[in-house]
């Protein structure tokens, strides 16, 4: 009897946690989208696992088999960046290769080879930034940008573009993006100046030109002009054209028709097309540095960025060389900065993961100890 209280007490207990913890805990919206979050988060990186390439590329010719891991391909690294949305790495090299690592940092996931010969040879790569998980931005130190999109399991490259409204005098570094009016923004030195400002870049529509519009105006404006002739002689000619109507009213109903068809069809192809955009430089924001203690004031004057993260509403541009760590407030417009450790002197840029600052010391192999935490 006793055994059987205490089994029954305990379902009972079980049972009303597991209520109690529904209608105090997953009832809450909040918990739910995280939870929904999370899921989404593993449904994507599962995506990417199950589409990666080999650790190990092995030669065509089954006497000459090539064993080395694959990622000692990446050698002198430009950009890092880590995606905590798919859980893994992604690469730019000095070579114009994009690499996606596991975020264990033991295997390459997905490689592309970007165009980098003749008219389409890139600069040094400044910044890289993921958007959306199918979705990667690059930019060059000459203003390039570079779109990068999953497709069908593989990375492609899509058509570059110059972003306008850039002058001579820009010295820009590092890229990020505003989520909230989807911009994307650049850290700037104007040369020769202590000066340093975000620039805000938007991606706007190409507004067609319409010269056919132009022309047909001053065509309607040529008939109304003819019309008085126009109707003097369809008099004289009225008597001559009964005979024929019936026969030509056929046919200028099918020629009509054609036609109209034709610019029916065009009309769809023009509304099914993605239209035409272009990068431009939307606004520019002058950095305020008053804030800044004396010393970190002397070695701002000779500031040199190597890198760009976001962090809680915060930027932050390392300075590997003054061993240097700005933060940048984009809402009151201010620059601050904090000496951090000797160990990221010379670094060639930084990345954030799981909230922590990392620098790349070591660019050139791909190596998890080659990163150095800034914080």
């Amino acid at each position: 009897m006793k055994r059987s209280y205490v089994l029954y007490t305990t379902l009972c207990a079980v049972v009303v946690g597991v209520i109690l913890c529904y209608v105090f805990v997953f009832s809450d919206e909040e918990i739910q989208r995280q939870v929904a979050s999370t899921f989404e988060k593993i449904d994507i990186q599962t995506s990417h696992q199950t589409a990666s390439l080999p650790p190990v590329e092995a030669a065509q010719d089954d006497e000459d088999i090539d064993t080395t891991d694959a990622l000692e391909q990446i050698s002198q690294i430009d950009e890092v960046y880590y995606s905590d949305t798919i859980g893994a790495y992604l690469v730019l090299t000095e070579q114009a290769e994009f690499f996606e690592v596991s975020g264990n940092g033991t295997r390459v996931n997905s490689v592309l080879q970007l165009e980098n010969s003749g008219k389409q040879r890139l600069d040094d790569f400044i910044g890289m930034r993921m958007v959306e998980e199918d979705l990667v931005y690059a930019v060059t130190a000459n203003g390039t940008l570079i779109t990068i999109e999953r497709e069908e399991g593989r990375w492609v490259e899509r058509p570059r573009k110059q972003i306008k409204g850039l002058v001579s005098e820009d010295r820009i570094f590092g890229l990020g993006y505003d989520r909230e009016s989807k911009r994307l923004f650049m850290m700037n030195r104007l040369a020769d100046t202590p000066d340093l400002e975000l620039l805000y870049i938007e991606e706007r529509e190409i507004e067609p030109d319409t010269p056919a519009d132009d022309k047909s105006s001053e065509a309607s404006t040529d008939a109304d002009t003819n019309t008085p002739k126009t109707e003097e002689s369809s008099e004289d000619t009225t008597t001559e054209n009964v005979s024929t109507n019936d026969d030509a009213s056929s046919e200028s109903a099918v020629s009509e028709d054609a036609p109209e068809n034709e610019s029916n069809e065009q009309q769809a192809e023009e509304e099914n097309q993605e239209p035409e955009t272009e990068w431009m430089l939307d606004s520019r924001q002058a950095l305020s540095a008053d804030g800044m203690s004396a010393s970190i004031q002397q070695k701002f004057e000779r500031f040199e960025g190597v890198g760009l993260v976001e962090r809680q509403g915060r930027i932050y541009v390392l300075d590997s060389e003054e061993l240097v760590l700005y933060t940048v407030n984009p809402e009151e417009e201010t620059i601050n900065g904090q000496m951090v450790t000797p160990r990221v002197y010379d670094s060639t840029g930084m990345f954030l993961q799981d909230n922590e600052i990392f620098a790349i010391v070591h660019p050139e192999v791909f190596d998890l100890d080659a990163f150095v935490s800034v914080d």
